[in-house]
Protein backbone atom coordinates (compact mmCIF):
# COMPACT_ATOMS: atom_id res chain seq x y z
CA UNK A 1 0.00 0.00 0.00
CA UNK A 2 2.93 2.09 0.98
CA UNK A 3 4.28 1.76 -2.85
CA UNK A 4 1.02 2.60 -4.35
CA UNK A 5 0.41 6.02 -2.37
CA UNK A 6 4.31 6.55 -3.03
CA UNK A 7 3.29 6.22 -7.03
CA UNK A 8 0.41 8.19 -6.65
CA UNK A 9 1.47 11.16 -4.93
CA UNK A 10 4.42 10.99 -7.58
CA UNK A 11 1.98 11.12 -10.26
CA UNK A 12 0.39 14.01 -9.19
CA UNK A 13 3.67 16.08 -8.15
CA UNK A 14 5.15 15.43 -12.35
CA UNK A 15 0.99 16.03 -13.97
CA UNK A 16 1.74 19.45 -11.84
CA UNK A 17 4.95 19.84 -12.97
CA UNK A 18 4.32 19.04 -16.48
CA UNK A 19 0.91 20.92 -16.35
CA UNK A 20 2.84 24.43 -14.66
CA UNK A 21 5.75 24.09 -17.62
CA UNK A 22 3.12 23.71 -20.83
CA UNK A 23 0.27 26.55 -19.20
CA UNK A 24 3.44 29.17 -19.91
CA UNK A 25 2.89 28.55 -23.43
CA UNK A 26 -0.58 27.45 -23.64
CA UNK A 27 -0.27 23.45 -24.26
CA UNK A 28 2.09 20.47 -24.95
CA UNK A 29 3.92 19.78 -28.02
CA UNK A 30 1.68 18.11 -30.40
CA UNK A 31 -1.37 18.18 -27.97
CA UNK A 32 -3.17 21.02 -30.64
CA UNK A 33 -3.24 18.00 -33.23
CA UNK A 34 -4.09 15.08 -30.86
CA UNK A 35 -6.70 17.02 -29.68
CA UNK A 36 -7.95 17.78 -33.74
CA UNK A 37 -7.38 14.16 -34.42
CA UNK A 38 -9.41 12.96 -31.59
CA UNK A 39 -11.72 15.43 -32.12
CA UNK A 40 -12.65 14.32 -35.74
CA UNK A 41 -12.61 10.29 -35.23
CA UNK A 42 -14.96 11.13 -32.14
CA UNK A 43 -17.60 12.92 -34.61
CA UNK A 44 -17.33 9.42 -36.89
CA UNK A 45 -17.84 7.90 -34.10
CA UNK A 46 -20.79 9.52 -33.36
CA UNK A 47 -22.17 8.28 -36.28
CA UNK A 48 -21.86 4.75 -35.88
CA UNK A 49 -24.60 2.64 -35.10
CA UNK A 50 -24.30 0.66 -31.69
CA UNK A 51 -24.66 -3.58 -31.86
CA UNK A 52 -28.05 -4.84 -31.10
CA UNK A 53 -26.98 -8.63 -30.51
CA UNK A 54 -30.67 -9.67 -30.60
CA UNK A 55 -30.12 -8.46 -34.35
CA UNK A 56 -27.53 -10.95 -34.87
CA UNK A 57 -27.17 -14.24 -35.99
CA UNK A 58 -26.93 -16.96 -33.12
CA UNK A 59 -23.42 -17.48 -34.48
CA UNK A 60 -21.86 -14.16 -34.37
CA UNK A 61 -23.83 -13.43 -31.22
CA UNK A 62 -22.30 -16.39 -29.00
CA UNK A 63 -18.82 -15.01 -30.43
CA UNK A 64 -19.61 -11.81 -29.22
CA UNK A 65 -21.09 -12.64 -25.52
CA UNK A 66 -17.97 -14.87 -25.01
CA UNK A 67 -15.30 -12.22 -25.78
CA UNK A 68 -17.25 -9.70 -23.43
CA UNK A 69 -17.95 -12.07 -20.72
CA UNK A 70 -14.58 -12.38 -19.08
CA UNK A 71 -14.53 -7.99 -19.07
CA UNK A 72 -18.48 -7.74 -17.76
CA UNK A 73 -18.32 -10.87 -15.17
CA UNK A 74 -17.07 -8.47 -12.21
CA UNK A 75 -19.99 -5.94 -12.64
CA UNK A 76 -17.40 -3.12 -13.56
CA UNK A 77 -15.69 -2.04 -17.39
CA UNK A 78 -11.93 -1.41 -16.29
CA UNK A 79 -9.76 -0.15 -19.30
CA UNK A 80 -5.78 1.30 -19.12
CA UNK A 81 -3.85 3.31 -21.39
CA UNK A 82 0.10 2.85 -21.10
CA UNK A 83 1.61 5.84 -23.17
CA UNK A 84 5.18 4.97 -23.81
CA UNK A 85 7.87 7.44 -23.47
CA UNK A 86 6.76 8.61 -27.49
CA UNK A 87 10.41 10.59 -28.52
CA UNK A 88 9.87 12.19 -31.61
CA UNK A 89 13.83 11.16 -32.88
CA UNK A 90 14.78 13.38 -36.01
CA UNK A 91 18.85 13.58 -35.61
CA UNK A 92 18.68 17.30 -35.11
CA UNK A 93 16.34 19.95 -32.93
CA UNK A 94 12.84 19.65 -33.37
CA UNK A 95 11.00 22.96 -34.44
CA UNK A 96 7.29 23.10 -33.87
CA UNK A 97 4.71 25.63 -33.05
CA UNK A 98 6.68 28.45 -33.15
CA UNK A 99 9.48 27.38 -30.79
CA UNK A 100 12.44 24.78 -30.63
CA UNK A 101 11.97 21.64 -28.18
CA UNK A 102 15.66 20.31 -28.82
CA UNK A 103 16.45 16.88 -29.26
CA UNK A 104 13.89 14.21 -29.18
CA UNK A 105 11.03 15.89 -27.44
CA UNK A 106 8.44 13.75 -25.68
CA UNK A 107 5.16 13.60 -27.15
CA UNK A 108 3.15 11.41 -24.49
CA UNK A 109 2.24 14.43 -22.59
CA UNK A 110 0.24 16.44 -24.94
CA UNK A 111 -1.59 12.65 -26.20
CA UNK A 112 -2.19 12.24 -22.03
CA UNK A 113 -3.99 16.29 -22.29
CA UNK A 114 -5.44 16.08 -25.63
CA UNK A 115 -7.42 11.90 -24.31
CA UNK A 116 -8.28 13.54 -21.08
CA UNK A 117 -10.02 16.74 -22.65
CA UNK A 118 -12.32 14.24 -24.90
CA UNK A 119 -12.66 12.28 -22.11
CA UNK A 120 -14.15 14.86 -19.75
CA UNK A 121 -16.13 16.42 -22.91
CA UNK A 122 -19.86 16.09 -23.26
CA UNK A 123 -21.25 13.48 -25.74
CA UNK A 124 -23.56 14.90 -28.42
CA UNK A 125 -23.65 11.53 -30.42
CA UNK A 126 -23.68 8.00 -29.74
CA UNK A 127 -20.04 8.28 -28.89
CA UNK A 128 -18.76 6.83 -25.56
CA UNK A 129 -15.54 7.46 -25.51
CA UNK A 130 -16.85 10.99 -23.77
CA UNK A 131 -18.99 11.89 -21.30
CA UNK A 132 -16.38 10.88 -18.35
CA UNK A 133 -15.65 12.77 -14.99
CA UNK A 134 -12.20 13.04 -13.12
CA UNK A 135 -12.07 11.16 -10.10
CA UNK A 136 -11.73 13.72 -7.41
CA UNK A 137 -8.89 11.35 -5.60
CA UNK A 138 -6.92 10.20 -8.75
CA UNK A 139 -6.00 12.71 -11.47
CA UNK A 140 -5.21 10.08 -14.12
CA UNK A 141 -8.57 8.48 -13.68
CA UNK A 142 -11.94 8.70 -15.31
CA UNK A 143 -15.23 7.36 -15.34
CA UNK A 144 -19.03 7.07 -16.35
CA UNK A 145 -21.87 4.31 -16.56
CA UNK A 146 -22.37 3.11 -19.89
CA UNK A 147 -25.14 0.15 -21.37
CA UNK A 148 -23.38 -2.94 -22.81
CA UNK A 149 -25.75 -5.61 -23.84
CA UNK A 150 -28.63 -3.81 -22.27
CA UNK A 151 -26.99 -3.86 -18.46
CA UNK A 152 -25.77 -0.53 -17.38
CA UNK A 153 -21.94 -0.56 -15.94
CA UNK A 154 -19.23 1.28 -14.10
CA UNK A 155 -16.93 2.44 -16.73
CA UNK A 156 -13.34 3.06 -15.61
CA UNK A 157 -10.20 4.60 -17.76
CA UNK A 158 -6.61 4.97 -16.13
CA UNK A 159 -4.60 7.36 -18.63
CA UNK A 160 -0.63 7.34 -17.30
CA UNK A 161 3.05 8.99 -19.40
CA UNK A 162 6.11 8.18 -19.38
CA UNK A 163 8.03 11.18 -19.64
CA UNK A 164 8.48 13.48 -16.47
CA UNK A 165 8.93 16.59 -19.19
CA UNK A 166 8.65 16.91 -22.76
CA UNK A 167 12.45 17.93 -22.69
CA UNK A 168 15.02 15.47 -23.03
CA UNK A 169 17.87 16.90 -21.78
CA UNK A 170 15.90 17.60 -18.25
CA UNK A 171 14.43 14.19 -18.51
CA UNK A 172 18.16 12.92 -18.18
CA UNK A 173 19.77 15.96 -16.23
CA UNK A 174 18.05 17.40 -13.81
CA UNK A 175 14.82 15.34 -13.49
CA UNK A 176 16.75 12.12 -14.41
CA UNK A 177 15.29 11.13 -10.58
CA UNK A 178 11.97 11.69 -11.42
CA UNK A 179 12.26 10.30 -15.21
CA UNK A 180 13.43 7.04 -13.68
CA UNK A 181 10.62 7.00 -11.02
CA UNK A 182 8.06 7.92 -13.78
CA UNK A 183 9.77 4.72 -15.86
CA UNK A 184 9.38 2.75 -13.06
CA UNK A 185 5.97 3.23 -12.18
CA UNK A 186 5.00 2.75 -16.05
CA UNK A 187 6.52 -0.56 -16.17
CA UNK A 188 4.85 -1.85 -13.19
CA UNK A 189 1.21 0.02 -14.31
CA UNK A 190 1.90 -1.83 -17.30
CA UNK A 191 2.60 -5.16 -16.00
CA UNK A 192 -0.26 -5.03 -13.00
CA UNK A 193 -2.61 -4.05 -16.57
CA UNK A 194 -1.84 -6.77 -18.60
CA UNK A 195 -2.74 -9.25 -15.52
CA UNK A 196 -5.71 -7.54 -14.18
CA UNK A 197 -7.11 -5.15 -16.64
CA UNK A 198 -10.39 -5.92 -19.11
CA UNK A 199 -8.84 -3.94 -21.87
CA UNK A 200 -5.15 -2.10 -22.09
CA UNK A 201 -4.11 -0.20 -25.03
CA UNK A 202 -0.19 0.79 -25.44
CA UNK A 203 0.28 3.85 -27.17
CA UNK A 204 3.57 4.58 -27.74
CA UNK A 205 7.34 3.35 -29.97
CA UNK A 206 8.03 -0.37 -30.93
CA UNK A 207 11.17 0.60 -31.13
CA UNK A 208 11.94 -2.28 -34.09
CA UNK A 209 10.78 -5.15 -31.60
CA UNK A 210 12.58 -3.62 -28.30
CA UNK A 211 9.62 -1.82 -27.25
CA UNK A 212 6.57 -1.51 -25.95
CA UNK A 213 9.02 1.29 -24.30
CA UNK A 214 8.56 3.64 -21.34
CA UNK A 215 12.19 5.22 -20.96
CA UNK A 216 14.22 7.51 -22.56
CA UNK A 217 15.32 6.25 -25.74
CA UNK A 218 18.83 4.35 -25.85
CA UNK A 219 20.91 6.48 -29.00
CA UNK A 220 23.90 5.01 -30.62
CA UNK A 221 26.88 6.56 -29.14
CA UNK A 222 27.59 10.33 -29.55
CA UNK A 223 24.51 10.74 -32.37
CA UNK A 224 20.47 11.21 -31.69
CA UNK A 225 19.99 8.39 -33.22
CA UNK A 226 17.82 5.54 -31.78
CA UNK A 227 20.31 2.09 -31.25
CA UNK A 228 17.85 -0.19 -33.23
CA UNK A 229 20.49 -2.44 -34.33
CA UNK A 230 22.83 -2.72 -31.13
CA UNK A 231 20.21 -2.40 -28.30
CA UNK A 232 16.24 -2.40 -28.80
CA UNK A 233 16.41 -5.63 -31.53
CA UNK A 234 19.36 -7.79 -29.74
CA UNK A 235 17.90 -6.81 -25.57
CA UNK A 236 14.57 -6.64 -27.02
CA UNK A 237 13.53 -5.57 -23.10
CA UNK A 238 10.27 -4.13 -23.61
CA UNK A 239 8.91 -7.38 -25.49
CA UNK A 240 10.34 -9.57 -22.62
CA UNK A 241 8.64 -7.92 -19.81
CA UNK A 242 5.33 -8.23 -21.49
CA UNK A 243 5.22 -11.35 -22.27
CA UNK A 244 6.66 -12.21 -18.76
CA UNK A 245 3.16 -10.67 -17.41
CA UNK A 246 1.44 -12.27 -19.66
CA UNK A 247 2.44 -15.68 -18.87
CA UNK A 248 0.88 -15.50 -15.60
CA UNK A 249 -2.86 -17.33 -14.65
CA UNK A 250 -4.68 -13.91 -15.06
CA UNK A 251 -4.07 -11.91 -18.42
CA UNK A 252 -6.31 -8.83 -20.22
CA UNK A 253 -8.72 -10.25 -22.63
CA UNK A 254 -8.09 -7.54 -24.64
CA UNK A 255 -4.74 -5.95 -25.83
CA UNK A 256 -4.26 -3.00 -27.96
CA UNK A 257 -0.68 -2.41 -29.24
CA UNK A 258 -0.77 0.99 -30.66
CA UNK A 259 3.03 1.02 -32.43
CA UNK A 260 4.38 0.95 -35.47
CA UNK A 261 4.52 -2.14 -37.02
CA UNK A 262 3.48 -3.92 -34.11
CA UNK A 263 2.07 -6.82 -35.75
CA UNK A 264 4.91 -8.46 -37.20
CA UNK A 265 6.69 -7.03 -33.82
CA UNK A 266 4.88 -8.58 -31.09
CA UNK A 267 1.92 -10.52 -32.49
CA UNK A 268 2.88 -13.70 -32.73
CA UNK A 269 4.77 -13.94 -29.43
CA UNK A 270 1.72 -12.27 -27.86
CA UNK A 271 -0.58 -14.98 -29.29
CA UNK A 272 1.60 -17.64 -28.16
CA UNK A 273 1.91 -16.88 -24.56
CA UNK A 274 -2.09 -15.08 -23.95
CA UNK A 275 -3.59 -17.32 -26.55
CA UNK A 276 -7.39 -15.96 -25.53
CA UNK A 277 -6.43 -12.46 -25.30
CA UNK A 278 -7.87 -10.64 -28.31
CA UNK A 279 -4.89 -8.25 -30.00
CA UNK A 280 -4.99 -5.24 -31.99
CA UNK A 281 -2.21 -4.24 -34.03
CA UNK A 282 -0.91 -2.32 -36.56
CA UNK A 283 0.68 -3.43 -40.27
CA UNK A 284 3.25 -0.75 -40.87
CA UNK A 285 5.61 2.14 -39.84
CA UNK A 286 2.90 4.78 -39.74
CA UNK A 287 2.36 8.36 -38.82
CA UNK A 288 0.56 8.92 -35.30
CA UNK A 289 -2.42 9.60 -36.35
CA UNK A 290 -3.73 6.13 -37.48
CA UNK A 291 -2.58 4.40 -33.85
CA UNK A 292 -3.81 7.03 -31.78
CA UNK A 293 -7.49 7.49 -33.15
CA UNK A 294 -7.60 3.19 -33.32
CA UNK A 295 -6.70 3.68 -29.78
CA UNK A 296 -9.85 6.12 -29.01
CA UNK A 297 -12.29 3.80 -31.46
CA UNK A 298 -11.28 0.40 -30.29
CA UNK A 299 -12.26 1.76 -25.97
CA UNK A 300 -15.28 3.12 -27.80
CA UNK A 301 -15.90 -0.07 -29.19
CA UNK A 302 -15.58 -1.74 -25.84
CA UNK A 303 -17.72 0.71 -23.65
CA UNK A 304 -20.59 0.09 -26.05
CA UNK A 305 -19.84 -3.80 -26.76
CA UNK A 306 -19.74 -3.60 -30.04
CA UNK A 307 -18.94 -7.28 -32.06
CA UNK A 308 -17.03 -8.55 -34.61
CA UNK A 309 -17.70 -6.12 -37.73
CA UNK A 310 -18.34 -2.67 -35.42
CA UNK A 311 -15.50 -3.23 -34.10
CA UNK A 312 -13.13 -3.73 -36.52
CA UNK A 313 -14.97 -0.30 -38.20
CA UNK A 314 -14.24 1.80 -35.18
CA UNK A 315 -10.96 0.67 -35.46
CA UNK A 316 -10.60 1.51 -39.11
CA UNK A 317 -12.83 4.65 -39.62
CA UNK A 318 -10.79 6.45 -42.21
CA UNK A 319 -8.88 5.38 -45.04
CA UNK A 320 -5.83 5.11 -43.37
CA UNK A 321 -6.77 3.45 -40.59
CA UNK A 322 -8.27 0.77 -43.28
CA UNK A 323 -5.03 -0.19 -44.36
CA UNK A 324 -2.71 -0.46 -41.45
CA UNK A 325 -4.93 -1.14 -38.43
CA UNK A 326 -6.09 -5.11 -37.71
CA UNK A 327 -7.24 -7.57 -35.00
CA UNK A 328 -6.65 -10.97 -34.23
CA UNK A 329 -8.55 -13.36 -31.92
CA UNK A 330 -11.02 -11.38 -30.89
CA UNK A 331 -14.16 -12.96 -31.72
CA UNK A 332 -12.79 -16.36 -33.33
Amino acid sequence: MEDVMKSVVLGVLLFLLAASTASARGTYIYEARFDVMGRNYLDRLDDKATDNLDALPASKRALCVQRYKDILDDGQIDIRIALGYFDWTTGSNVYAEGRSFGLSPSLDLGAFAALRKLLLSPCSGRARFCGFTQDPSNVYRFRREVIVHGVKYPARIDVHFSSATEFLESNLGRMSREQNERTSFMDSYFAKALENADAVFYFGHARNGGGPDFSPPVFVRGRNKVDYDGYYEVQRPGLKKMLAALSGPKKTPILGLMACNSRDHFLKKVRATAPHTGVITSLDVLNVDEVYTATIGGIDAILRGQCQQTFYQSLRLTPNNQKYITMDGMFE
